[in-house]
């Protein structure tokens, strides 16, 4: 009996440290499939998610406050392993316990953090306004290295480099990610001219710049390979299935082949000349393309989400809000999200563009960029939104009812394996 009751203590102790230890991991720490790991998804710039997108009703899981940025739109976070990154307007880099919202640790640069983090193989790239790229450990945000190239953009990393743009002196630089020296750097445009996040896609980077071009340039040695010149400011490239998608300041949204350069087409949105008050005008400015299911989804500051055929360019379908959508779509389980000037993300049927929901992320705010809502991002079944100086998280409750039953039951197995051992001994 003596020999029964010491093996079911021995038994019961390691069930005790299997149910402790197991929901934490599953929880928090485990790897996800559906990582939103970079501005735009991918180093291609995509947009596009295999994850699941929350339906109605929805429920907002938590929201912290961070700075905001009144000149510029919301930085979309990053979102990996269970913990969301995001810069902020107060200068830091911040990181949150994607479950509960809980900061883990916070960086402080010298301005502004305008840019997306990359978070690749436990390390977090950004950029600041104070004019450096940084690198992060991910887990303690411990500098690991810094280079000062005017990184405001956000940076995409790809093959172990970091690709980065800087619209202090218009350059695209190539770093080492394991370090931060300087592999090659490319003028693609004139001191502060607004540069997009570079986008990788196999030996090539392509890059849009305020001086109105595309550049396809060799990502080992930075040569240039070709340019396009649409006659506008150009954001950030999406390089998908041998096209290069591009949106420009000039309301156009462009198709070029990323081989050649050569225009396969553009579609013209209309130039919006209402506005809050008088001569001002909202303009004609397209936003950074997200590409899937053989559509290009754009948003634009005649007030509209469209969706147009990859192909041909044609407009399959419009979705009016109530401001500007100058902030990248995102799309993911047959669903479009775009955050308005309007202060809303809006959720759409990306077969028709019938909305499914809107939630109000951010404030109308025609003169303070930052408070609208910002390109939203989607991971594991959870949209994370950033807008008027706070990030929200949204889920389905049934999907937040889950979490917490989890945890009673660890709780209450663990309970009863410890009293059958007190009885037993």
């Amino acid at each position: 009996m003596r020999t029964f009751r010491r093996a079911l203590v021995a038994v019961a102790a390691i069930l005790l440290v299997q149910v402790c230890t197991l929901p934490a991991l599953s929880l928090v720490d485990a790897s996800f499939s559906t990582d939103w790991p970079m501005f735009h998804h991918d180093s291609t710039h995509s947009g596009y998610t295999n994850s699941t997108v929350p339906t109605i009703p929805l429920a907002q899981v938590w929201n912290r406050t961070i700075g905001v940025d009144v000149l510029s739109s919301p930085e979309s976070p990053s979102v990996v392993n269970g913990y969301i990154y995001v810069g902020d307007g107060d200068h830091n880099v911040y990181c949150f316990k994607a479950s509960t919202g809980a900061v883990v640790w916070s960086y402080p640069t010298g301005n502004y953090v305008d840019s997306s983090p990359a978070v690749i193989d436990s390390h977090v790239y950004v950029g600041s306004s104070d004019g450096n790229v940084y690198c992060l450990d991910a887990s303690t945000g411990t500098k690991i290295w810094n280079y000062p190239a005017g990184g405001e953009s956000s940076p995409a990393v790809a093959n172990g480099y970091v690709y980065v743009s800087s619209s202090i002196d218009g350059n695209v630089y190539c770093l080492d990610a394991s370090n931060g020296n300087k592999i090659w750097n490319f003028q693609a445009g004139s001191s502060h001219s607004v540069l997009g996040s570079p986008a990788v896609a196999g030996a090539f980077v392509y890059v849009g710049s305020g001086d109105g071009n595309v550049y396809c340039l060799d990502a080992s040695t930075g040569t240039k390979i070709w340019n396009y010149t649409v006659g506008g400011g150009v954001g950030s490239p999406a390089v998908v299935g041998g096209y290069v998608y591009v949106g420009s300041t000039n309301g156009n949204a462009y198709c070029l082949d990323a081989g050649t350069g050569a225009k396969l087409w553009n579609y013209t949105t209309e130039y919006n000349y209402n506005g809050p008050s008088h001569n001002f005008h909202w303009g004609n400015s397209v936003s950074d393309p997200a590409v899937a299911y053989e559509r290009v989804f754009v948003g634009s500051s005649d007030f509209d989400v469209f969706c147009l055929d990859a192909s041909t360019g044609v407009q399959i379908w419009n979705f009016t809000t109530d401001a500007e959508v100058y902030s990248s779509p995102t799309v993911a389980d047959g669903c479009v999200l775009a955050g308005s000037y309007d202060g809303n993300v809006y959720c759409l049927n990306a077969s028709d563009g019938s909305e499914l929901w809107s939630f109000p992320a951010g404030v109308f705010s025609p003169t303070n960029a930052g408070g609208g809502a910002g390109s939203p991002v989607v991971a594991d079944g959870i949209v994370y939104a950033v807008g008027n100086g706070a990030v929200y998280a949204l889920g389905m409750p049934s999907t937040l009812s889950n979490s917490s039953l989890i945890v009673v039951a660890v709780t209450i197995a663990a309970i009863v394996i410890v009293a059958v051992v007190a009885a037993f001994v």
